[in-house]
């Protein structure tokens, strides 16, 4: 069966001082509400590490250190369209050698999220002659006739 959750550092002690005190495992189960191997897991741990904390979990420890991370958070929030290949440059000038997925990964795990630029047509040379037209003919225009207008990317009302 899974684990569910982890019991508070101050029932884990708690256990342990009923222990010394001489309760058995059933009866500090029972005490507490707790499962009797539940108790005489964490009665185990305590005699064989002499501590109720977390202990280290196995696994491959992250390639990119927290410091690396910032900066790679840092140089994304500074200027959103670093690519992937950038980042692996800096971070191998930084002496950590990383692939692309390990970025994604990083970012993902710092809530930024990966999106791709729209594209958008590009302008064609009537519609590049109809944009000077028109700023040729406002080139005089004075200012009070610029504060009624409403600008909106490149829409104006």
């Amino acid at each position: 069966m899974a684990k569910t959750k982890e019991l508070s550092k101050d029932t884990r002690n708690k256990i342990v001082d009923l222990h010394q005190a001489g309760k058995t495992e059933s009866a500090i189960g029972k005490q507490l509400g707790l499962k009797k191997s539940t108790v005489g897991a964490i009665i185990r741990k305590w005699k064989t590490y002499k501590t109720t904390d977390n202990l280290p979990r196995s696994g491959t420890p992250r390639k990119i250190s927290p410091r690396g991370v910032k900066m790679v958070t840092r140089t994304v929030s500074k200027n959103p369209r670093t690519t992937r290949g950038d980042l692996v440059n800096d971070l191998q000038r930084a002496g950590t050698k990383v692939t692309k997925p390990t970025i994604s990964n990083t970012l993902r795990r710092q809530g930024i999220k990966s999106c791709s630029a729209r594209r958008v047509p590009l302008l064609k040379p009537v519609h590049v002659q109809a944009r000077l037209k028109f700023a040729r003919e406002h080139l005089d225009d004075p200012e009070e006739v610029w504060e009624n207008v409403i600008w909106s990317d490149e829409t104006k009302i």
